[in-house]
């Protein structure tokens, strides 16, 4: 993505309550209701997916080939919509050694993604549509937003695993994972429990755009190591993860 610019512009995007998905979190703790896609989301899609074949390796990870990027962003809940406000955190990214025992309590700086122009519009679109819907957001409401690109890719001798494997939580309050391409790949099926070790969802997802969205702090996921298909040599499963965190939100326990 060639553009000067590692962020998204502030301002102010309309947006509606998706109350079927309120309640679906209410109720069950995630949601996987579909996106209302339209030009400028259908679009961010596919620039960050064509972004993809670009992104850092990531250095922290040694279990197999894994490419991501971090961008950090600021947002308020406000009548009839999302304001974006500026952002400038470029504090290192950190999970407490509670959620992830072999990376937690470390420093993990990834460079920021540069967006084009043409992605910007439809990623706050993205952001705010699952904004307004979260059981915490009312007007007034300001959160963090990380926004994770992430690429994982394997080979037959190879597999590319979740870190930490396994069911586990991240310690963020609300996660929204989008599918942004999938190719040559067997795997990637994301499971979802309750605080109780209880299935309550297992599903892949295959479609640009799919989503999932879940309060952290009250289930547990994992999402099964990505394997190649019997006779590709490559594989690789890219999504856009919204870490939304509100303002005042510290994790449980």
């Amino acid at each position: 993505m060639s553009d000067d610019r590692t962020d998204l512009d502030d301002g102010f995007v309309p947006a509606v309550v998706n109350v079927r998905a309120r309640d679906e979190i209410g109720e069950h703790g995630f949601t996987r209701r579909h996106l209302p896609v339209d030009v400028d989301i259908a679009r961010a899609l596919g620039e960050l997916a064509h972004a993809a074949w670009s992104l850092p390796r990531d250095q922290y990870y040694e279990g197999g080939a894994r490419f991501r990027t971090l961008n950090r962003l600021r947002a308020r809940i406000a009548e009839g919509g999302v304001e974006f406000l500026p952002c400038d955190d470029i504090t290192p990214y950190v999970q407490s050694k509670k959620y992830n025992a072999a990376l937690g309590d470390q420093p993990r700086h990834y460079v920021p993604l540069v967006i084009a122009p043409a992605a910007a519009a439809g990623i706050r679109k993205l952001i705010s549509h699952h904004l307004m819907y979260l059981p915490l957001s009312q007007t007034g409401s300001s959160y963090s937003v990380n926004m994770h690109v992430i690429r994982f890719a394997a080979s037959p001798t190879r597999p590319c695993d979740t870190s930490p494997p396994g069911l586990h939580k991240d310690g963020e309050k609300y996660l929204a994972t989008h599918l942004l391409a999938r190719c040559g790949a067997s795997g990637g099926e994301v499971v979802i429990t309750d605080n109780d070790r209880q299935e309550r969802a297992r599903f892949t997802m295959r479609e640009a755009g799919e989503c999932y969205v879940f309060d952290d702090d009250r289930v547990w996921h994992m999402l099964s190591p990505i394997e190649t298909l019997q006779g590709n040599q490559f594989a690789y499963r890219d999504t856009v993860t919204f870490d939304l965190l509100p303002d005042g939100w510290t994790p449980a326990g």
